[in-house]
């Protein structure tokens, strides 16, 4: 028995060789395919306020996969199949956004094929271990910009009404004509930039994240992220109506450079705060 153990122990290394090999040959055959799409993302990622947050997503998820490392180690490497399905999309929608030049398929290829890809290496009972931490690279991916077109003009319209009404129950003189808001000494348009679909965007991913380290059952993760958009909303509001009020009582010039260009901040401190205290409400309950 004991000769059996020891010539078996060189087949073993040389099998684990082979799917290392196997597995570094497929990565790099991976990425060279999808280097196009790859380099849209990240030049999306450069160019758009909306999705600059994408450089951190892929971090993100590393960070959760390290957090589950005991796990991962515990949990046995077996291939699936159901995973060549998948990577078999990814892998036609990369040719059609080439064909059809259509920027979304080019980004949602490259999470599509992962997983699927992921899913043959590893097995299903490892996939549904780092579920959260795959799907949360979903945040990265650009929206396609008739969706953005699409949000944008009913939140236009809300953040408008909503700022406009809340600043007339504080006291202060103001009219409104559509998007249009002024004031006897400032005026404003809520163009699409202060939508709050920027805002949104980013504080989504934080409001999934913040869902997932929820204590308790699954719908108090589900309310925890929904309340990222009124929450967003919300918060969009403030800012628009703290905007009209720096401009009415101090100065035009003070309201549209300095607090305009850095109150964001000031609205996804507001935003976090909210989510953990929608966090710490559903786990008490």
């Amino acid at each position: 028995m004991e000769v059996e153990a020891i010539e078996g122990q060189p087949l073993v290394t040389r099998v684990d060789r082979r799917k290392a090999v196997f597995s570094l040959v497929s990565i790099a055959l991976f990425t060279a395919y999808f280097y196009p799409s790859l380099a849209f993302l990240v030049s999306r990622w450069s160019s758009s306020e909306e999705f600059s947050h994408g450089f951190l997503v892929p971090l993100v998820s590393l960070f959760l996969l390290w957090r589950k490392r005991e796990v991962m180690r515990e949990t046995p490497l077996q291939t699936c199949v159901w995973g060549l399905p998948i990577l078999a999309a990814g892998l036609l929608m990369q040719v059609a956004s080439e064909w059809a030049s259509v920027s979304f398929l080019k980004a949602l290829a490259v999470p599509v094929a992962l997983g699927g890809f992921a899913w043959y290496l590893v097995g299903t009972r490892m996939m549904r271990v780092v579920l959260f931490p795959y799907l949360f690279l979903y945040f990265a991916v650009p929206w396609p910009d008739f969706a953005i077109e699409l949000l944008s003009v009913p939140l236009q319209h809300f953040s408008a009404a909503a700022s406009t009404m809340l600043l007339g129950l504080v006291g202060v003189p103001i009219e409104r004509d559509g998007v249009h808001m002024w004031t006897p000494r400032f005026d404003v348009e809520v163009a699409v930039p202060c939508s709050g679909i920027r805002s949104m965007v980013a504080i989504l991913g934080i409001a999934a994240l913040v869902g997932y380290l929820t204590q308790g059952r699954l719908w108090a993760k589900g309310v925890v992220f929904l309340s990222g958009i009124p929450i967003t909303m919300l918060a969009n509001v403030l800012r628009i109506a703290a905007i009209v009020v720096m401009g009415h009582y101090i100065s035009q010039e003070f309201a549209m450079t300095f607090f305009h260009d850095y109150s964001s901040p000031f609205l996804f401190f507001i935003s976090a705060l909210s989510l953990l205290g929608v966090k710490k409400l559903v786990e008490k309950v």
